[in-house]
């Protein structure tokens, strides 16, 4: 046996499984996902001949995406779900999940994107293959950071298959090895999509505004003020655009509110299963988690802007690491709290200290690179601060870019049980994560790109 084997084995030391009420609590969750989605998919029938009596608009196209979604993580989540934890009270193993090579899931996306935007001027085939091509193409860029971060299981031998069957995340005398399977890593991902994804538009939606509109008769000043920014977008006031009550309280909301939000809310349905797991596959299933959560977040984004849909769905694949990294992140802080480890709190509220702060400079340079450069949702482009042949939003898109580059970095770093975090304890002293020279030297290029011209335009606009 290896020394990595053994640091394995070590490191897993739980007894028993996920708890039995836990697996019929699931499976009942999937009954009822099928029952309420059954006719939803039925739906799905309808647009045949919606498509073929009708022009083929943008509104038939959009029904399309949102009636396959629901039908998706309803139909489809509940029977994944159903029959998961149905074999799993059986006592029956679940084969390791294996998710194809980065760089396969990249040409994959580049592909559907492509073809979707080729078929997007024909009414026929937009309406009736564009939906799954879209629903595809936005769960690709989380799962190539999956594929990145996370080992990929050997391919059992004929004569081994037997002996891998028995070890999976079943109880095979009293332990549980360290082995991702397609049970976690579905239950994982369908929660993260459907689960976190309704706490976390109550944590950071439904509630603050609430609460305000209560207190602060939120609803009429906040639509007075949103339609002062948009004004002032449309007329290349950008300055005012920038300093208005609207668009500080949307930088709020999408760079402090949701980061604050999601973070807590995307790890919560892996919480039973957290307690029994290693270290690093308490890592992977958070990150699977997270990666259902990008998902069906890349869906919404990509259908409400639906004219720039490609676009979207490129700039979101910068950062398609992101969520599962922080989910990742977060879920190894809950496994030690969990299991009463030395330090739990503090541990977990650094992981939860990094995901956020990762996340809410994604969101707010997003933020910032629609504003400043004009994504065209507005009408006319405002002007762009020229910083030695460089816009702000050209910077910030760099910027973006670095910070896409460093969450795949430290996910991988996480996945492969090499931490970063100094104060962490490692499995042993070689499994520390040391970057090599050339990572160093590529490392900071990548920031003298971004941060350069940041200081430079920070610098001009001080002067002035």
């Amino acid at each position: 046996m290896s020394d990595n084997e053994q640091n394995v084995i070590t490191d897993v030391n739980a007894t028993g499984g996920a708890p039995r009420w836990f697996k019929r609590a699931v499976m009942m969750t999937g009954l009822i996902a099928m029952i309420v989605g059954t006719p939803l998919a039925i739906n799905l029938f309808c647009i045949v001949p919606m498509v073929l009596l009708s022009s083929g608009g943008t509104e038939t196209v959009i029904f399309g995406v949102v009636s396959l979604t629901f039908a998706l993580l309803t139909l489809g989540a509940g029977v994944a779900v159903f029959w998961h934890a149905n074999r799993s009270l059986q006592n029956k193993p679940s084969n390791p999940l294996r998710i194809p090579s980065p760089v396969a899931l990249v040409g994959v996306f580049l592909l559907l994107i492509g073809l979707g935007l080729s078929i997007s001027g024909n009414a026929i085939g937009a309406g009736l293959f564009f939906p799954p091509i879209l629903l595809t193409a936005a769960s690709l860029p989380a799962l190539w950071s999956l594929a990145w971060m996370i080992p990929r299981a050997p391919v059992p031998q004929a004569g081994a298959q037997k002996k891998e069957e028995t070890t999976t995340d079943e109880e095979q005398g009293g332990t549980i090895t360290d082995a991702l399977t397609w049970r976690r890593g579905l239950l994982s991902f369908a929660g993260g999509a459907t689960v976190s994804v309704f706490i976390a538009i109550v944590l950071e939606i439904l509630l603050p505004v609430i609460v305000l509109s209560l207190v602060f008769n939120l609803a009429d000043t906040l639509s007075g003020n949103l339609r002062d920014l948009f004004r002032a977008l449309a007329s290349d006031e950008v300055a005012e655009a920038l300093t208005n009550p609207g668009f500080i309280f949307i930088f709020v909301q999408i760079a402090v509110i949701a980061p604050l939000a999601e973070e807590i809310a995307k790890p919560l349905i892996t919480l039973p299963l957290l307690r029994h797991l290693g270290r690093r596959e308490a890592f992977w299933v958070g990150a699977l988690a997270g990666a259902g959560f990008a998902a069906l977040e890349n869906v919404i984004y990509a259908t409400f802007g639906f004219s720039i849909w490609g676009g979207i769905l490129l700039v979101r694949a910068l950062g398609g690491a992101l969520h599962p990294l922080g989910s990742g992140l977060v879920a190894q802080g809950w496994r030690g709290v969990l299991r009463g480890e030395k330090d739990a709190g503090k541990n977990w509220l650094k992981r939860y200290g990094i995901a956020v702060a990762v996340h809410a400079a994604w969101n707010g340079g997003s933020l910032l690179v629609i504003t400043l450069g004009g994504a065209r949702f507005f009408g006319d482009l405002p002007p762009e601060l020229d910083v030695l042949g460089l816009s702000a939003a050209g910077t910030t898109l760099a910027f973006l870019i670095v910070l896409g580059l460093s969450a795949l970095w430290i996910g991988r770093a996480y996945g492969h049980d090499k931490p970063i975090l100094p104060t962490e304890e490692a499995v042993s002293t070689d499994a520390r994560f040391v970057p090599s020279d050339r990572a160093v030297a590529i490392w900071a290029f990548a920031c003298l790109i971004a941060i350069v011209p940041a200081g430079i335009a920070g610098l001009k606009l001080w002067l002035r």
